[in-house]
């Protein structure tokens, strides 16, 4: 990805990739871990995030606005770089392939039963591949318009849920307890584990000033999306909180009404969703091009996002069953995201910190 962009560009990118991760999965998985100490535990993780984000930007800022695979190779030459690369890459085909296969399934189970799974896999995947293909500039112009309107829906959705307000959902304050709340609970911040593209969007930017601006907006923005998906999901829906994996956000969407003019709001949504996973997929492999040319330098730069798509298609029909998906969604993805995204990662960029400052002295 070779356009330059300025920092609301930059953030929406991220924002997108957050967002896609919460409307499948992520409120319901707060909830369960914190109960009714749901809000404060978005709002603790919210902040740790933003310290983590503050103490990347100081140690990225004697790399002069480079990215993660940069810092890789100083510290460790073009092998470190090479695993670093393979290993974002790898990450990125998993994640987006469990997404992608996760939303695919609700699509059919609401709105399209007799419809073939491999053909809305196969429509999402060869869409968002070709879309790359013929370049990256309306996809952002696109992602940059559309992000601001799928923020407003979940405005929407959780004004709505206020009419079924019962603040005794919100009790007690600290949920299961302070252990809970602040120790186990510290780890629900792989919900924000799109982060990882703050690694490798610095030198993208038009302004690397405008690094830490994208951070806190992307943060806060995602933060936002995911607080207003969980009240509204303990408001409308507490039996929620101990039951089995549901589109919760979506289940939201069906207790909306205008009227008879149109009886079925949720379609809207859904709608609006369908071109929230086409531009996530979109951003996915635009960034693998992006890792891919690089580390690897490829002559066909075609090649990258056909493979990668390749790959994200064959690995979406891997789990057979809903029980192996939800393996891979809350035991697999939460780990691999809390190990490259906020320890891999940031230790990288340490070593590279402390050896230009060795190097300094």
């Amino acid at each position: 990805m070779d356009e330059k962009l300025n920092y609301f560009e930059a953030s929406f990118l991220i924002v997108i990739v957050v967002i896609s991760h919460i409307i499948l999965e992520f409120p319901n998985v707060i909830i369960r871990s914190t109960l009714s100490a749901s809000v404060i535990n978005i709002i603790y993780i919210t902040a740790l995030a933003i310290v983590f984000f503050l103490i990347v930007v100081k140690l990225f800022k004697p790399f002069n606005g480079n990215n993660i695979l940069y810092v890789a190779e100083y510290v460790g030459g073009k092998t470190l770089k090479t695993i670093l690369s393979s290993i974002y890459v790898c990450y990125f085909i998993f994640i987006s392939s469990l997404i992608i296969r996760g939303f695919s399934e609700t699509l059919k189970v609401v709105y399209f039963p007799k419809a073939n799974t491999v053909f809305l896999i196969g429509s999402f995947i060869l869409a968002a591949t070709l879309a790359v293909i013929l370049g990256c500039k309306n996809i952002i112009k696109v992602n940059t318009l559309l992000v601001p309107i799928i923020l407003f829906t979940m405005i929407i959705v959780f004004l709505s849920s206020l009419k079924s307000f019962d603040t005794s959902r919100l009790f007690p304050i600290l949920g299961k307890g302070t252990k809970e709340t602040f120790i186990n609970g510290i780890t629900n911040i792989y919900t924000l584990g799109g982060l990882i593209y703050i690694f490798l969007v610095g030198s993208s930017l038009k302004n690397i000033n405008d690094f830490k601006k994208v951070g806190i907006l992307s943060i806060i923005l995602s933060a936002t999306y995911l607080l207003l998906s969980v009240v509204s999901t303990l408001i409308l829906f507490p039996f929620l909180n101990t039951g089995n994996d549901v589109l919760s956000v979506y289940l939201s969407t069906r207790t909306i009404h205008f009227g008879n003019f149109l009886p079925r709001s949720d379609t809207i949504f859904m709608f609006v969703w369908i071109f929230n996973f086409l531009l996530y997929l979109c951003v996915v492999l635009l960034y693998i091009s992006k890792v891919c040319k690089e580390n690897f330098k490829p002559q066909n730069q075609n090649i990258i996002p056909i493979i990668s798509a390749i790959a994200i298609f064959i690995l979406a029909f891997v789990p057979q069953n809903s029980a192996q998906i939800l393996f891979l969604k809350n035991i697999v993805y939460k780990n691999l995201a809390l190990f490259i995204v906020f320890i891999l990662s940031p230790a990288i960029l340490i070593a590279g910190y402390l050896k230009k400052r060795i190097k300094g002295l």
